[in-house]
């Protein structure tokens, strides 16, 4: 599951003034007909998908008819309409507070009650995604983390422990020098590190320095905080050091990502950002099994060693549309997704995190190997979050993408640009939390 923290989707974007200009849906199935229809905005594999709801069927006797991957634009119409899903599967909990706000999703503390679900049994890092204050607006159902890959043998070949990752932020500066490789005309040909490689980790790096772009009840607004004026800056420091030209023109001969040329596969990075999908038997075990690479939680900041084993969840969450035509049926088959056997066969085959305590321990995910368990230990981490969302928040992401751009490409001063974010989004933030 690709995920950008600071991603464009336009859909949230004109959501608001959309909300009352959509209408209709998909014709309603025949009354004496029992189905349930499950939309998804992910899933590689369709079929496969479809075929673990065909379990819920061959209990229940009721049919279930899933819908992955879900184009976006079509979210919307049907929350809008008169025919939504029984059940909807997002990609994060920013789009569940959106829809919230706008009525078109129910609040679940009674969906949990009749389907007995079992909350003690939930990660609270993920489930903390689909809290809005003593409100509960979706379920986690799968989830993914980050941590630091470092190839071993470049390690060894430029004089450190292989064995041994960064222990700290600045170490991990120091190590990412000596693990870049300047060729005689000047231009790179390996690099240590590149903080936004494949995609931003800023919310990473942040929680490490100790902040978030909200505070960490949702009640405010801290865009331009010490913690992210330190996280972009630290961030910058790469640019800055090996040139920006140097560095785009070094990424610009990358392979693809998912492919055997990628770059930490082909040893162009020594040590990259990434997900637990990635050890996993679609990624580095059938792309590029020879690696010699080890896996370890991204290091916290040298005076600050208690962030230790910070990680941030953001994966699938879980609503009810209020426009579902049976609540008691949507009810009962959210309890059904979020039973620990459930989420343990549906993400173990996709090699993402489990939300469920209980699903962690199945032997399947011992099957994924050690590195596998490196990500399901950090989710027990006292210094495990979750990407805070509120119903703004796609369009601020928009903004702190560019300001993140800004900073990292254009040298443009943090403090000043993240100020700038702050003044315009304040106001926005405020009408938006009833403030």
């Amino acid at each position: 599951m690709n995920k950008r923290i600071f991603s464009v989707l336009s859909l949230v974007l004109v959501a608001s003034m959309l909300l009352t200009a959509c209408s209709g849906g998909a014709a309603e199935q025949p009354a004496e007909q029992k189905v349930l229809r499950v939309w998804i905005q992910w899933g590689d594999n369709p079929q496969q998908i479809q075929t673990l709801f065909d379990k819920y069927t061959a209990e229940t006797g009721i049919k279930v008819e899933v819908t992955a991957p879900l184009e976006d634009d079509k979210i919307l119409p049907a929350l809008t309409g008169s025919n939504p899903p029984d059940v909807l599967v997002l990609n994060g909990g920013d789009l569940a507070k959106s829809f919230y706000k706008e009525g078109l999703v129910d609040e679940l503390s009674s969906a949990i009650k009749a389907g007995n679900i079992d909350m003690a049994d939930m990660y609270e890092a993920p489930l903390s995604q689909c809290k809005q204050g003593d409100k509960i607006l979706c379920l986690p159902w799968g989830t993914d983390a980050y941590a630091l890959f470092w190839n071993k043998d470049l390690f060894e070949a430029a004089g450190l422990d292989p064995e041994k990752p960064p222990s700290t932020m600045e170490e991990l500066v120091e190590y990412a020098e000596k693990l870049t490789i300047i060729g005689a005309d000047g231009t790179i040909e390996q690099i240590g590190f590149i903080p936004d490689h494949s995609w931003s980790h800023s919310d990473l790096y942040v929680r490490n320095f100790g902040g978030f772009w909200y505070s960490d009840d949702g009640s405010a607004l801290t865009v331009n905080s010490q913690a992210m004026i330190d996280a972009l800056t630290w961030q910058q420091q790469f640019y800055t050091k090996y040139g920006v030209e140097n560095i785009q023109a070094f990424s610009s001969g990358f392979g693809e990502y998912g492919s055997p040329d990628a770059p930490f596969y082909a040893g162009k990075v020594a040590m990259m950002v990434e997900g637990e999908w990635q050890v996993g038997p679609n990624f580095i075990p059938a792309l590029k099994p020879e690696l010699n690479y080890g896996v370890a939680a991204f290091p916290p900041p040298a005076d600050h060693p208690e962030r230790a084993g910070t990680i941030v969840n953001q994966g699938t969450a879980v609503v009810i549309p209020s426009g579902a035509a049976d609540k008691e049926a949507s009810a009962k088959l959210l309890a059904w997704m979020m039973s620990p056997a459930i989420v343990a066969e549906e993400f173990c085959f996709n090699s993402n995190l489990p939300t469920s305590k209980k699903a962690a321990e199945d032997p399947c995910f011992k099957e994924l190997g050690e590195k596998f368990r490196v990500f399901v230990a950090l989710m027990e981490s006292p210094n495990a979050y979750a990407v805070l969302t509120t119903p703004i928040s796609f369009e601020l992401n928009d903004a702190l993408g560019s300001a993140e751009e800004a900073i990292l490409y254009t040298g443009a001063n943090p403090k000043e640009t993240l100020d700038a974010v702050q003044a315009e989004f304040e106001p926005k933030f405020k009408e938006a939390m009833g403030q």
